[in-house]
C-alpha cells in the first residue's frame, strides 16, 4: 500500500477515536458548543473516509475510458468535503439559535462539564499531532486530499481550544450564554473553511495555470537544456491531484534530423522530470518556419 494510502487509512482510525471522545464530551456536559465540536469531528471523519477512497481511486492506472488517469478523484473528494462542512455549519447554527431562544444553562464543572472539557482537550491534542503528520506527508506526496484533511484537523484544534477557554470562562463567570454564542462562532468559522475548500478544489478541477514561480522554473529548464533548438512556445500545464501534465511546441531548424530533434526532447524531459516527479510531458516538434519569436527563446 502506498504511503499516502496508509496515512489516509490512519486518518479514519484517528477520526473514530476523536469522534468518540468528543461525542462523549458533548453527552456528559450537555454543552451546545461541545456538540458543535463533535459534529465538526463527524465531518472530519467523513472527510477522511472520502480521502481514503479518493486515493484508492486515483492510484488506478490510466485506461481506455480515462486516458489521463484518475487523479482528479482527490479534487472531487475535497469538493464533497467542503460541501459537508457547509451543511454541518448550518446544523450547528440551527442548534445554537434554538439554545439562545430557549436557554437551559450550563452544568457545573464538577457535574460533567469538567469531564467533557478534559475529553475534548485530549481529542484536540490527538488531532494536533495527526494534522502535523498529514501536512508533512501531503506535501511530500503532493496529495490535495491529505492536505485538505490536515487543514480541517488544524482548524478543529483551534476550534477546540477556543471552546475549552470559552466554556471555562462561562462556568467560572456564570455566563451560560457564552455556550451558544461560541457555537455560532464555530458555525461561521467552519462555513468559511468549507467555502475555501470548495473554491480551492474547483480551481484544480478547472485546470488552473501553475504559479508564476513554477512557470519561470520550467522556462529556465527548457532554455538551458534545449541547445540546438530555436524556441519553445504555447507552453501549457495543468495539475490533477498528484499528477502533472505539461505540453509545449519546440521549434528546431528545418534541416535538423528527426533523431537529433528527439535527442533534444529527451534532454528536456529528463531535466524536467528530475525536478517534477510524475510529470507527463508532450512536446510537439515544429520546423523553423513555425517560429513565433516569442515564448522561450533558446540561445
Amino acid at each position: 500500500m502506498k504511503s499516502t494510502l496508509k496515512f489516509a487509512l490512519g486518518s479514519v482510525v484517528i477520526g473514530l477515536l476523536v469522534l468518540a471522545c468528543k461525542a462523549l464530551a458533548a453527552k456528559v456536559s450537555g454543552s451546545t458548543a461541545l456538540f458543535s465540536d463533535a459534529l465538526e469531528s463527524l465531518v472530519n471523519l467523513a472527510s477522511s473516509m472520502l480521502a481514503f477512497y479518493a486515493l484508492l481511486l486515483s492510484a488506478k492506472p490510466a485506461d481506455r475510458e480515462h486516458p489521463y488517469g484518475h487523479a482528479k478523484a482527490e479534487l472531487l473528494s475535497a469538493v464533497a468535503t467542503g460541501a459537508m462542512i457547509l451543511v454541518a455549519s448550518l446544523v450547528i447554527f440551527q442548534r445554537a439559535a434554538a439554545e439562545l431562544a430557549h436557554p437551559t444553562g450550563l452544568v457545573p464543572l464538577g457535574d460533567g462539564l469538567g469531564l467533557g472539557l478534559a475529553l475534548n482537550g485530549g481529542a484536540a491534542g490527538l488531532n494536533a499531532l495527526w494534522a502535523l503528520t498529514l501536512r508533512r506527508v501531503g506535501r511530500q506526496g503532493r496529495s490535495p486530499a491529505l492536505l485538505a484533511d490536515a487543514q480541517h484537523l488544524a482548524s478543529d484544534v483551534l476550534t477546540s481550544a477556543g471552546i475549552i477557554l470559552a466554556l471555562l470562562g462561562a462556568a467560572l463567570l456564570h455566563w451560560p450564554i457564552l455556550d451558544p454564542l461560541v457555537a455560532i462562532a464555530i458555525a461561521v468559522q467552519i462555513a468559511a473553511m468549507g467555502g475555501f475548500t470548495v473554491m480551492r478544489s474547483l480551481s484544480g478541477l478547472l485546470d488552473e495555470a501553475p504559479s508564476a514561480a513554477i512557470t519561470a522554473r520550467i522556462h529556465a529548464l527548457v532554455r538551458t537544456h534545449a541547445t540546438g533548438a530555436l524556441e519553445a512556445h504555447d507552453l501549457r500545464m495543468r495539475q490533477a491531484g498528484s499528477a502533472s501534465f505539461l505540453e509545449f511546441h519546440l521549434v528546431v531548424p528545418g534541416e535538423m534530423t528527426v533523431n537529433t530533434a528527439h535527442e533534444i526532447c529527451d534532454r528536456i524531459e529528463a531535466a524536467l522530470r528530475a525536478e517534477m516527479q510524475g510529470v507527463v510531458i508532450t512536446i510537439h516538434v515544429e520546423p523553423e518556419k513555425k517560429a513565433k519569436k516569442a515564448g522561450i527563446l533558446v540561445a
